[in-house]
């Protein structure tokens, strides 16, 4: 039986640790968390690996701002992100 490792920074079918991982995932929980939050959710750039995401408060101040990653989604991608708005949603918001 040959066993491959995959490169350190590639998730596989959208698995980060128990993390389910996907755009689709990342998106939903980031609208599902700006309406806990009543936070206005505003894309501002598209290429084809990442999206920039901005989160507006009651006053349409800008009070977060974050790299989505489209794909490859990748560990280091993610890592970033939840980082990114960790201040905003909590430490672990992305589990």
């Amino acid at each position: 039986m040959i066993c491959l490792k995959a490169p350190s920074n590639f998730v596989p079918s959208g698995y980060v640790g128990h993390v389910l991982i996907s755009y689709a995932e990342i998106r939903d929980r980031i609208y599902e968390l700006a309406r806990q939050h009543d936070l206005r959710v505003d894309w501002a750039e598209t290429t084809r690996s990442a999206r920039l995401v901005l989160l507006h408060d009651r006053d349409q101040i800008v009070v977060g701002r974050a790299s989505v990653p489209v794909r490859p989604v990748t560990a280091r991608a993610v890592l970033e992100l939840q980082r990114a708005l960790e201040h905003l949603f909590g430490k672990e918001w992305l589990k």
